[in-house]
Parts: C-alpha cells; sequence; structure tokens
C-alpha cells in the first residue's frame, strides 16, 4: 500500500479515470460491502478519503463521472484517519473471506 502525499483536484480526477478500481468513501454512500462485488486482483486500485466534514456534492459527481464508486461505512461518522482505517481492514477481511470460499 502506498499513501501518497495531498494532490490538485484535477490531478486526482485523472488518477481515478485511469484506475481499474476506485473507491470514493463519502458520507450517505452504499456501505462497502453492498459496493464491493468481485474479489478480483486488480493491479491499480485507488481507496479515496475526503477531508474533515465531507466531500462537496461536485466533487463526488466528478469522482464518480471518471470511474470511481461512492462507498461509506453506513449512518456513522468518523475522522479521516480513523475512517480510512476502517476501510481498509473492511476491504482486507473481505477479500480474505472471498479467498476461503
Amino acid at each position: 500500500m502506498v499513501l501518497n502525499p495531498p494532490i490538485k483536484f484535477g490531478t486526482l480526477l485523472d488518477h481515478i479515470s485511469k484506475s481499474k478500481l476506485c473507491l470514493v468513501a463519502t458520507a450517505e454512500a452504499t456501505p462497502l460491502l453492498n459496493a464491493v462485488k468481485s474479489p478480483a486482483k486488480e493491479s491499480s486500485r485507488l481507496l479515496i478519503v475526503g477531508p474533515e466534514g465531507d466531500f462537496t456534492k461536485k466533487e463526488v459527481e466528478l469522482m464518480l463521472e471518471v470511474g470511481g464508486t461512492a462507498v461509506g461505512l453506513g449512518p456513522h461518522r468518523l475522522r479521516v484517519e480513523t475512517a480510512t482505517i476502517a476501510l481498509l481492514e473492511t476491504l482486507v477481511m473481505w477479500s480474505d473471506s472471498q479467498e476461503t470460499v
């Protein structure tokens, strides 16, 4: 896993459009486990967690237009660093469960 430094929003949109799988964490989105369908091992994956207070509606729309998938953690609001850890751990546990099926 690589944790990248902050980048300009336009550059982020370019990264999303080139990614095979891009999960955009945002409030009130479909819970993560409902959005992830396939255990496919992609070589280019992004997990984007927004700023405190969430992305703007327009930012979310733009990220989804270029290929992102909005995901959430249910009704709970978490700080950026907590949300990141929760999303990553959920993805790891889900991925591990798919390999044993």
